[in-house]
């Protein structure tokens, strides 16, 4: 009968632990997203008006850290956690095995790879974030030669998507 109680009882801590690892999972990314707007929040207020500016109103300059800070390229805007793609460029011809990694400023969730013509999502669950519908990354030769794109979407609504464009020519 011990036994039987034992058996029970490891089979009712399981079932919560079945129960309760979602709701881990939800408040882990609900925390790790208010930290990364956090650090966009912080990074924004590091900057004041230059009060050595001329009489223009004064320019936004940043105030002394003893940390550096992650400097976004202008085209890009101050606050986008994506930097770009690894591995292709727009305009790009691509052939055989390619490795093409979204380039990221930390950890901001699970991303969705589409390319034009394939109605599949392709998942990259965590950094770094490669696009590999192959076991290699991609294999140009799985598609007919032409133009596609390439789109990184964060399922962060908060985080806008990536797009680029290259021919494949096999």
């Amino acid at each position: 009968m011990d036994a039987v109680r034992r058996g029970y009882l490891g089979l009712m801590l399981f079932i919560a632990a079945l129960v309760l690892m979602p709701l881990l999972i939800v408040d882990y990314h609900r925390q790790t997203e208010a930290k990364a707007d956090d650090r966009v929040s912080a990074d924004v207020a590091d900057t004041t008006p230059d009060p050595a500016s001329p009489t223009d109103g004064g320019t936004l300059a940043p105030k002394a850290s003893a940390t550096p800070t992650f400097t976004a390229p202008a085209t890009l805007g101050a606050t986008s956690p994506i930097v770009g793609f690894q591995g292709v460029e727009d305009g790009q011809t691509l052939k055989g095995d390619v490795q093409i990694t979204l380039l990221t400023v930390g950890d901001i969730g699970v991303v969705n790879y589409t390319l034009s013509g394939y109605p599949t999502p392709w998942l990259a669950l965590s950094p770094p974030y490669l696009f590999a519908p192959h076991p290699v990354g991609w294999q140009t030769t799985a598609v007919p030669d032409g133009q596609y794109t390439l789109t990184a979407t964060p399922v962060n609504t908060r985080i806008s998507s990536r797009s680029v464009s290259f021919r494949v020519q096999n």
